[in-house]
């Protein structure tokens, strides 16, 4: 699918590259935006005005979610990262920046660890390395979720996605943080203050990357693409428009707390 022009432009609504749904906006280096759990790549659509000016923007739907098809296998964020290798390959691109939400944090975490030299930077937003890593009361009520969906699927065959997305969350991924060493990639850790990741498991993710940095949204919750868009996509761009010595790592939440004022877009759960 590649050209001497460089990767095919797949304008909305896209088409299927290899095993997904891909979306191709704007020009420039390329950025894979890797959306959450029960999502598509419409999760980014406020943030794609400010990113696609200076990137290509590679919007991707993960197997059994948008537009993309279920394929075979268990349904496993370790099978979603090699997914974006195939599509990487499909079209023609070495190397690429990564920004991954939720699910497609985790997926962009894998990806970066287990193919280092394929994620040239990387940003993860509300991201987890085990199911450990939520909060308690939000990982019993998805554990809980789950058991209810598998006991109803037997019965019920349409429930059995919704049952596999759950259990993406209950009993994914499963990154060490030693495995995070291999990770090359300068890498920008984003958790709004009131997340559902805790926020010693986001300050140990940032940590256990060799060039990460963390960095904190006041009053904010997980859902940052959609309650805090411009504030994240700035943010984004930044970071990728910094060169590479200009990166320091081992900053603390404290330090990258960010203040800028924005509209508030948050649903009334999560004021």
């Amino acid at each position: 699918m590649t050209t001497d022009a460089g990767p095919p432009r797949l304008p909305a609504p896209g088409a299927q590259v290899g095993p997904l749904w891909v979306v191709t906006r704007g020009a420039g280096r390329p950025l894979v935006l890797l959306h959450g759990n029960g999502e598509d790549h419409h999760v980014f659509d406020r943030m794609v005005p400010t990113l696609a000016a200076r990137h290509l923007l590679v919007g991707v739907d993960s197997r059994g979610h948008g537009r993309s098809p279920r394929g075979d296998g268990p349904l496993r964020i370790a099978t979603m990262a090699q997914d974006v290798v195939e599509v990487l390959d499909l079209l023609g691109l070495a190397r690429a920046d990564v920004l991954g939400f939720s699910d497609g944090g985790n997926v962009a975490l894998e990806l970066a660890a287990r193919h280092p030299g394929r994620v040239d930077r990387l940003v993860v937003v509300g991201a987890n390395l085990d199911p450990a890593g939520l909060t308690a009361g939000v990982l019993a009520r998805v554990r809980a979720a789950y058991a209810v969906h598998r006991a109803v699927a037997r019965v019920v065959p349409p429930l059995r996605g919704r049952t596999e997305r759950l259990a993406l969350m209950a009993d994914d991924p499963h990154l060490d943080p030693a495995d995070l060493a291999r990770v090359r990639a300068r890498t920008l850790v984003v958790v709004g203050e009131r997340d559902v990741v805790r926020p010693e498991h986001s300050r140990l993710v940032a940590r256990s990357v060799p060039d990460g940095r963390l960095q904190v949204v006041p009053g904010a919750g997980h859902m940052l693409p959609v309650q805090r868009p411009y504030r994240l996509a700035a943010s984004v761009s930044q970071f990728l428009a910094r060169p590479a010595h200009d990166a320091p790592s081992g900053r603390t939440a404290d330090d990258t707390r960010d203040q800028r004022p924005e509209p508030d877009t948050r649903s009334p759960r999560d004021r």
